[in-house]
């Protein structure tokens, strides 16, 4: 798989990969308290009908030392703990786990629909499956990665890290990291660094390490973000990122996601679709969501309108409020506080990609979700079936925000989802319906007949709707989500 300036050829390209590996490489972390965690479904036996596969585990230290590896069959529903692996290695807490999944028939997506949940004492984070270590049959040529779009912060509490995984060859480049000013993009200050890492190696870079007294004044309860870019060959580099709680030794998580303001592919509307791309907003009290969009973007002046319901009544109406913005320059933001659906759109052209992150928040949150996704442009294809895992500890809630909205909203059917969810000894069924322009909510409250992590599973009668989940305790403020695989 390589990039692509043209986002829907990626898309068509997708139907054509043939692929009998398909693998995913996390960083982990590990302490008292601490456990780095793999949990998945056997989404490739009722989604695809293929059977006997195999899972090869690969845990390595940061110098990119196998230190474990073991092969096992995917059950229904997976729970992979990487401190019970590590049990007997007391002086590991950091390094890599990598997870290839092999079949004996095409699996199509060189990368698994894996989630890794890092947990501490009091907290839990969640990323999707994003970076890994090539295919033979792919092209290891060496690529220029400019990653960006994740929620920093630096204060006397959290620092920014960046971890970076090599894959077959051996590594020596240059590591740049940019902080740069929101909402209008403005470098603060750059550092450079000598990257060196052994085949399959790995390094996590933290802001309140390598930065000096005067240059951590420059970012300390300032709004800015981050861009970092190096060389390598052999992988797909979209890295775990995030905020750390040194007191805590808390790794909240999310994955990077590529700056394209120097190409890009430019989409309009047309008949068929008159909108050119929206984005679906929605929010449940105690629940807060904030919305950025880095300016990452390729460059060009974009306008959105809004229409703005209540969850579960249909979104007709525009409301006065109209947004212009230079996608590439500046952050696009919005925020709900109350229970409600707003959708963005614009009928004007647009860049295909635009980068949009949730962060959704209770009052005491110590740090939001960072959900990474895109701006839903009218060259993304159908999709019927969503699947997932969420938590599912005493005290703890989830809540899913189904939304089933187009960009041809008057030819918008409405839709009926049969969620199940499931572990290795039971399961439950739940229905939804959603209306045309809608966007309704399922709840979904702690479960003692289940494990501590529980996978989820629909289809959807129509192509429109996406589900998002967000999992929190409302007592202690913890909170992590993710949309649908």
């Amino acid at each position: 798989m390589s990039k692509s300036s043209s986002l829907k050829k990626d898309f068509s390209a997708r139907a054509l990969w043939v692929n009998y590996r398909s693998s995913a490489i996390f960083p982990f972390f590990l302490g008292a308290c601490e456990d780095t965690l793999l949990v998945f479904q056997n989404y490739w036996q009722w989604k695809s009908k293929i059977e006997n596969l195999i899972a090869n585990i690969f845990v390595r230290d940061l110098s990119g030392k196998l230190i474990h590896s073991e092969s096992l069959q995917i059950d229904t529903h997976n729970q992979i703990s990487i401190k019970n692996i590590l049990s007997d290695a007391e002086d590991i807490d950091k390094g890599t786990i990598e997870i290839e999944v092999i079949g004996n028939k095409n699996l199509g997506y060189p990368f698994p629909a894996i989630l890794c949940y890092y947990r501490s004492k009091d907290y839990i984070s969640v990323v999707h499956s994003a970076g890994r270590i090539l295919n033979s049959n792919e092209d290891h040529q060496t690529n220029t990665w400019r990653e960006s779009n994740f929620l920093s912060i630096y204060d006397d509490d959290l620092s920014p890290f960046i971890s970076i995984f090599n894959g077959q060859d051996a590594m020596n480049t240059e590591l740049s990291i940019k902080f740069l000013k929101l909402p209008v993009k403005d470098l603060i200050l750059e550092k450079k660094f000598p990257l060196e890492l052994n085949p399959f190696g790995s390094k996590i870079f933290y802001a309140n390490e390598f930065l000096d007294d005067s240059e951590k004044k420059l970012l300390k309860g300032k709004r800015f973000f981050i861009e970092f870019e190096h060389e390598n060959k052999g992988i797909f580099g979209r890295y775990v990122v995030g905020n750390y709680l040194k007191k805590a030794n808390m790794h909240f998580c999310t994955h990077s996601f590529m700056s394209v303001t120097e190409s890009g592919d430019i989409i309009e509307s047309s008949k068929e679709n008159p909108v050119t791309s929206f984005l679906p907003a929605f929010n449940k009290k105690p629940l807060n969501l904030r919305l950025i969009s880095y300016p990452t973007n390729i460059k060009s002046n974009v306008t959105f309108k809004s229409k703005e319901a209540n969850i579960d009544e249909i979104i007709e109406q525009d409301t006065d409020n109209i947004f212009n913005f230079n996608s590439g320059e500046e952050a696009f933001e919005g925020e709900l506080t109350e229970d409600k659906f707003v959708k963005f759109y614009s009928t004007d052209h647009c860049p295909a990609r635009l980068n949009i992150s949730y962060n959704f928040s209770l009052p005491n949150s110590k740090h939001p979700t960072d959900i990474a996704t895109g701006f839903k442009g009218n060259v993304y294809p159908k999709k019927t079936n969503h699947w997932g895992s969420i938590v599912n500890l005493p005290d703890w809630k989830t809540v899913f925000f189904v939304r089933n909205c187009s960009h041809n909203p008057k030819k918008t059917k409405s839709g009926d989802l049969d969620f199940t969810f499931f572990d290795n000894t039971n399961s439950i069924e739940k229905h939804v319906h959603v209306k045309a322009e809608t966007c309704t909510i399922l709840e979904f409250e702690m479960n003692t007949d289940f494990s501590d992590f529980v996978s989820w599973k629909c289809n959807s009668s129509v192509g429109t709707i996406e589900v998002f989940w967000v999992c929190f305790n409302e007592e202690t403020g913890a909170i992590c989500g993710d949309h649908s695989f």
